[in-house]
This record gives C-alpha cells, structure tokens and sequence, in this order.
C-alpha cells in the first residue's frame, strides 16, 4: 500500500482534480484534508496508478495554472504550469 498525497494551494479547483482522480480510483479510496490542504489517495503500489496520478496532476495544473505538491511515500515533487514533473 502507498499513501499518495497531493497539496494544492487553492481549493477551490479541489472538486476537479478529485474528478479526474476518480477515473482511476474507487471514491473510497479519495478523501480530502481542508486543514493540510491535501487529497490523500489510498492505492496498493503498481507503476501504472502512479503514473496516472502523476499524469492527471499535471494536466489538471496547466489546465488551471496553479501549483500542487505531490507526494509519494516519502518523496515529494512540485507541479508547476511551466515545471512539469519528470520522474527517471
């Protein structure tokens, strides 16, 4: 199990991003915490779900020209409109 997080700063566009996140999990396993400003995603560890949080992040953050914070066990990486993430 991993416990993915992505901090955004405005949340406002908070039911968007959950939106897209729920096309590659079930709604159980999406929560958001208004005081960390963070949704917490519950997935067991495959490379594929990874990679589609990442991918869904960043077309959600160019899309609405903010910045998130995501995440991944005890990694982090910021998302920015014109940073995208790159993971090697």
């Amino acid at each position: 199990m991993v416990d993915i997080r992505v901090r955004v700063d405005d949340t406002t566009r908070v039911p968007e991003l959950m939106h897209r996140l729920a096309k590659v999990f079930t709604r159980s396993s999406l929560s958001f915490d208004r005081a960390t400003k963070e949704i917490r995603i519950a997935s067991e560890w495959e490379s594929r779900t990874v990679v589609s949080v990442i991918e869904a992040v960043q077309a959600w953050v160019a899309e609405n020209d903010v910045s998130a914070t995501l995440s991944i066990g005890d990694r982090s990486y910021t998302a920015a409109p014109s940073t995208p993430v790159n993971i090697g």
